[in-house]
């Protein structure tokens, strides 16, 4: 693992700092806990491997930024928990990051080019697996698997100009998944698996920003399932991302560029077995190749999407349950409502202002999909409940959006 935290160089006119970072990580890095108790109060497991990561903050002053990761070696980190039981927490959260980089200043302005890749053959893996044989209160099972990512934020910000070139060869997994006699009050099962990942915003801030993405890798994968006899209020959440771009901005005026490439097939799979079932419970799978989504409040945006993906993308929620405990509502019974969601998108780009607070939007989107979409939501149960399934498969969208503020 190679680490630069706080890196500033010698202040120069204006009082800017200068950062200049160059990192090359070529071993395998993991990170690994496994833990076996029989009946305890609770239980906290956090494994977190990182190739290159970096973080500069600058409270006050400008900053210039150049940075350069290139990561060689596969990464893994694996939390692994058993116990009979639980009675107040049960957490569980790995988390895989071969290049990060996290800039963020106040009251100052950011220019920045960043340049992260991810050598072919490699591979970044987080897997979070938790069993209470007896039963657990509140468990929770987390998986993040990153390729690359680089994040630029500023408040009171005059300005952001920045360019991301990310660039992943890696194949990412993301695994999360537990297992009881009974779920306790509520249960919450996440995994989540990027490529590329690129954010930009501040506030009263002008942005100019810059992200070109491109996903070589064999495959993006999110698994994540959840096995109870008894549960309650099961949440169970798998998404898989080629490549993703978010810009959040107010009060000045953004202009975004974003160039996307997927060539990876993106699977997200989420799975819920429960005996018996009650309260709010969802199964959720979202599966995207290509994804820029910007929201710029009080001023107006200009936004240009180019995306092209040509992997297959697959999302699958699945249910299968027994008996719900109880009926449907809450006036003397208990609720027993379950959802199956199955997304999957090719390309998908999304622009937002606002239009009385000052704000237009320009925008020039070009999409091509050549992958095959596909999302599958599927229930299997007994009696008593509310069932709510839906799937949908998207090989192009766009939207843009500008509203007006307050009632």
């Amino acid at each position: 693992m190679t680490v630069a935290t706080g890196l500033s160089g010698a202040a120069f006119a204006g009082d800017t700092t200068e950062v200049i970072n160059v990192q090359l990580d070529t071993d395998p890095f993991s990170a690994g806990l496994n833990v076996v108790a029989i009946d305890v109060l609770s239980v906290l497991g956090a494994a977190t491997a990182l190739g290159n990561t970096l973080s500069v903050q600058v409270d006050t002053g400008d900053l210039s930024l150049s940075n350069t990761q290139t990561l060689n070696g596969s990464g893994r980190s694996e939390s692994i928990i058993r116990v009979n039981s639980a009675s107040e927490a049960l957490d569980s959260i790995a988390t895989t990051f071969g290049n990060s980089a996290t800039i963020t200043t106040c009251c100052g302005t950011i220019d920045a080019v960043s340049i992260q890749e991810t050598g072919t053959d490699t591979s970044m893996t987080a897997i979070s697996d938790v069993i209470a044989d007896d039963w657990a209160l509140n468990p929770t099972s987390t998986a993040t698997a990153v390729g690359n990512a680089v994040a630029y934020e500023t408040w009171q910000g005059s300005r952001i100009t920045a360019w991301a070139k990310q660039t992943n060869n890696a194949a990412i997994l993301a695994e999360a998944s537990l297992e009881a006699g009974l779920f306790a009050d509520t249960a919450t099962i996440t995994a989540t698996a990027i490529a590329n990942s690129a954010t930009a915003g501040g506030e009263n801030t002008t942005l100019d920003v810059d992200a070109n993405q491109d996903n070589f890798g064999p495959s993006v994968t999110a698994n994540a399932w959840a096995r109870s006899a008894d549960g309650e209020d099961v949440i169970t959440t798998a998404t898989a991302t080629g490549n993703a771009y978010n810009v959040e901005n107010s009060y000045g005026f953004a202009q975004v560029r974003s160039g996307q490439d997927n060539q990876a097939q993106i699977t997200a799979n989420s799975d819920v077995t429960l005996d018996l079932w009650e309260g709010w419970n969802a199964s959720t799978a979202y599966a995207v190749a290509n994804t820029t989504l910007v929201s710029n409040i009080g001023s107006d945006l200009d936004l240009l999407t180019l995306q092209y993906n040509d992997g297959n993308v697959d999302a699958t929620a699945t249910f299968t349950g027994g008996d719900a405990d109880g009926g449907v509502g809450n006036s003397g019974t208990n609720i027993t409502d379950f959802v199956t969601s199955a997304t999957a998108f090719g390309n998908a780009a999304s622009g937002f202002v606002c239009a009385t607070c000052g704000g237009g939007i320009r925008a020039n989107n070009q999409q091509t999909n050549t992958g095959n979409i596909t999302a599958t939501s599927t229930v299997n149960t007994g009696s008593n409940g509310a069932l709510i399934a839906t799937a949908t498969a998207v090989g192009n969208s766009a939207s843009y959006q500008t509203v007006q503020s307050g009632p």
